[in-house]
């Protein structure tokens, strides 16, 4: 059920991502307000990840908070699919950001199924999972547009908001063994934690490159280059696609070349699909350009979620995971914030060679620290 759940969270949230900058282009909006458009959804998870992880270790409790994920899912869908302007897409895009809040207790209510040791393969499971829904989400969404329009895309959200709703009412939720008690200490020694902070760090890095270009400005540098909706909508699914491949290579190649190496081989991959955009114009090199960054983006956020989580009791696993996608979300918030100042007053392409930049910045960040050894 939680399985189920967790694939109807990603299909409410992305049926209509690629065409949330074209929307809010036609209401109007100058390169900058879309990038405040798409920065929204990540208010709230800069500010909810933490309590949601804090308050769900306290009591005990995932579910109630998972509940809400989908409920705001759902109703932040609705809204967005009657918001008559930029500034109440704004507003409805920050409900569903508390949709993504609650992704810290949908993806520690599925970890709490599986013993300590299956952590790694439960998170890539679970990233799995996000990466398929992200895949039909995107691809159906395409069809959905050519088919009904790009309004349909948000009611289509609002559907599979509900049924994730329902099927987390019904899910049950393990009992918790608490090994000691939870205290402000604890939440310190997690949060000055040297691992859990580099992982989040380099979440960053990763976050504010794919909230800029693939959820940002790379829809809008397609349509300027003569891409229509479905082929935008074959884009984002490709790279999601991808994506998901990258999720199922995470264990082998963190096994192969350490957690430390697959990190940096994600990276360089991201950087150069950034870095390749500005240098083509056709659909086939833009398309190219998103199967690389997907492949690496998958890598990437599977190996750090799996981290994240590694080193930490099973009790405050939470905790760990709000901070981990609280700090992350910076860069989800500040990515297309920053891109859309940046295209107003450079262009596009400098957006892109600024990604490329961010995204091999963050590999000198996992030299600060130690890795842990691949079980």
């Amino acid at each position: 059920m939680v399985t189920v759940a967790t694939f109807s969270l990603w299909l409410s949230l992305y049926f209509y991502v690629p065409y949330l900058p074209l929307r809010a282009l036609e209401l109007g909006a100058s390169n900058t307000v879309i990038g405040l458009v798409i920065a929204s959804y990540s208010i709230a998870q800069v500010s909810l990840r933490i309590p949601i992880g804090v308050t769900s270790d306290l009591i005990g409790k995932r579910k109630p908070f998972a509940v809400l994920a989908l409920a705001s899912a759902a109703l932040g869908a609705l809204w967005l699919a009657y918001a008559p302007t930029p500034t109440q897409m704004f507003f409805a895009r920050s409900v569903t950001g508390i949709a993504g809040a609650g992704w810290v207790a949908v993806s520690v209510l599925y970890a709490s199924y599986f013993t300590a040791e299956k952590t790694g393969q439960a998170m890539s499971r679970l990233m799995f999972v996000n990466g398929l829904g992200l895949v039909l989400a995107t691809f159906v969404g395409g069809v959905i547009s050519e088919l009904w329009g790009t309004n349909a895309t948000f009611l289509a959200g609002v559907i599979l908001g509900v049924v994730g709703t329902i099927l987390l009412l019904l899910a049950p939720e393990p009992t918790l063994q608490k090994t000691e008690p939870y205290s402000m200490q604890s939440f310190l020694e997690i949060l000055n934690h040297p691992l859990v902070l580099i992982v989040s760090i380099v979440g960053i890095t990763t976050q504010f490159v794919s909230f800029a270009t693939s959820f940002g400005f790379v829809p809008i540098y397609a349509e300027q280059n003569g891409a229509t909706d479905a082929d935008i909508g074959f884009i984002t699914t490709l790279m999601f696609a991808m994506s998901m491949v990258g999720t199922l290579c995470a264990v082998p190649c963190a096994r192969i070349f350490g957690y430390r190496g697959a990190i940096v081989l994600a990276a360089c991959l991201i950087a150069l699909a950034a870095f390749m955009l500005p240098f083509t114009h056709t659909f086939f090199g833009i398309a190219f350009s998103q199967l690389l960054n997907g492949f690496g983006r998958g890598l990437i956020n599977a190996v750090l979620i799996t981290l994240s989580v590694l080193v930490v009791a099973p009790n405050k696993r939470a905790t760990a995971m709000g901070i981990y996608q609280a700090l992350y979300a910076i860069g989800m918030l500040s990515g297309p914030i920053i891109a859309g100042l940046v295209a107003d007053w450079s262009g596009i392409n400098t957006v892109f060679f600024l990604c490329t930049f961010i995204s091999l910045a963050g590999i000198a960040f996992t030299h600060l620290t130690k890795m842990p050894k691949v079980e």
